[in-house]
């Protein structure tokens, strides 16, 4: 099936980093009438206000494309408009103005370039008019977002802020997202996200990638699809989990095999790419459901079990599964490229343990506040180069290169689970008073 792409861009024009887009915020109507001893008079003044060039997009620490721009009209009667005050002022982001104070022109217009500051992704000035006759009109507030280099980025942009899943193609150099039940792909950089539309693909949920660049998406119906292509088609799967139409979670362990679960079902795995399915427990554990799962060098597997909170190991491709005596409560559970088991107790404070002999003895290694009512049944540990980067709901993003020496790079609490994209960009989703957020680490 073929398949068309739309750009969520909020500009035509790029230049670098520099994107504008002009729109009308808002108009705001003030009616000032002027008041006369003889009733008989006409009222000929009727201000209509407009706030112009909102909305645009720069880098931090530099000029907007485009002034900002008051227009003030009298619809009753035209006329001169000069002499009206308009007063700009930073709000947020720590830029400035050229010209803080600015009076209008015989036009009914007063503009100002607008100098982006390096204190935050979303930037606010506020703009308020006062007639000659000294009535101050409605204000309002522009808005507009500066690109923070080197930085968190806290972004309030449709589709980005909307994240719930990312997986990235580090082999062929492609990053999916999903956000809003849709599917999209990145293009130039961290805010240009390409939605694919796919009728049968409008309520995905997940997204993961296996070694060899197939992309399975599973849906909040309780479907699964898988592409060969890139995404150019799509194949319809068999359902993971018989006679459900509700959502699942689903893992892909490093040898290709599919594994999903959900809260009452148990856990069914797929040897075939997701054309046949199996209960392998058959029966046992039915009413259990894991938390990420990952294949040993030695053939085993690991997983945490959601009810129980333990870690289980299994010999025998999830037929039977044996608790491991320490630690017990496990939230995440993270399996490093050389073996190194990474867990976190669900307690609060909570407690990172390292096991570098296969889980025979963990050791204690950090002890950090953690929320834990902010997570999901997905790993909150990536990594990029030699570190590794930890989501601690209630804390921020944890850095480390050894798990031993850990430092805390973002402070924020509402923050849910953490991606990495092939590009090495870092996406943290927010969570509470910052669910509709998405906090993204910019390295140009």
């Amino acid at each position: 099936m073929k398949q068309f792409t739309t750009k969520y861009r909020l500009n035509n024009l790029i230049l670098k980093w520099v994107r504008t887009s002009i729109l009308l915020l808002s108009v705001l109507i003030f009616n000032a009438c002027n008041t006369y001893n003889d009733p008989s008079i006409e009222t000929v003044v009727s201000y209509n206000v407009s706030y112009m060039n909102p909305n645009q997009i720069s880098i931090g620490g530099e000029y907007l494309k485009d002034s900002i721009s008051v227009q003030v009209y009298n619809y009753k009667s035209p006329q001169n408009m000069s002499g009206f005050t308009v007063e700009f002022t930073v709000i947020k982001g720590g830029g400035k103005v050229d010209q803080q104070i600015v009076k209008t022109k015989a036009t009914g217009k007063a503009s100002t370039r607008w100098k982006l500051g390096l204190d935050s992704f979303t930037q606010l000035i506020k703009a308020k008019v006062t007639s000659p006759e000294g009535v101050i009109l409605p204000e309002t507030t522009l808005m507009a977002h500066g690109i923070l280099p080197n930085a968190w980025n806290e972004v309030d942009i449709y589709p980005l802020s909307n994240l719930f899943d990312l997986a990235a193609d580090t082999v062929n150099h492609i990053s999916w997202m999903i956000s809003s039940g849709g599917i999209y792909k990145r293009g130039t950089d961290f805010l240009d996200w390409q939605q694919l539309y796919i009728p049968k693909l409008q309520s995905v949920r997940g997204i993961e990638i296996d070694k060899n660049g197939v992309i399975y998406v599973g849906t909040w119906n309780g479907e699964l699809y898988k592409s060969t292509d890139n995404a150019l088609t799509w194949i319809k799967c068999t359902n993971p989990i018989p006679n459900r139409s509700y959502s699942f979670y689903f893992w892909i362990t490093n040898d290709g095999d599919l594994w999903a679960t959900s809260y009452d079902t148990g856990l069914y795995h797929s040897n075939d790419g997701g054309k046949t399915w199996t209960n392998p427990a058959n029966g046992t554990d039915k009413n259990d459901f894991i938390t990420g799962i990952y294949r040993l060098k030695d053939g085993a597997l690991l997983s945490v079990f959601g009810t129980s909170q333990q870690l289980k190991k299994s010999v025998d491709n999830g037929k039977t599964w044996t608790s491991f005596e320490f630690p017990k409560y496990v939230g995440d559970l993270y399996v490093t490229e050389k073996q190194v088991i990474i867990v976190s107790d669900y307690t609060t404070p909570s407690n990172f343990f390292v096991s570098d002999d296969l889980g025979k003895s963990f050791k204690k290694v950090y002890t950090v506040m953690q929320n834990y009512a902010t997570g999901d049944l997905r790993t909150n540990i990536q990594k990029l180069g030699s570190s590794y980067y930890i989501a601690v709901p209630g804390t921020g993003i944890l850095k480390t290169q050894n798990f031993e020496q850990f430092e805390t790079i973002f402070s924020e609490p509402n923050i849910g689970e953490i991606y990495i994209d092939h590009t090495g960009t870092i996406y943290a989703s927010g969570w509470g008073d910052k669910s509709n957020r998405t906090f993204v680490y910019n390295h140009n």
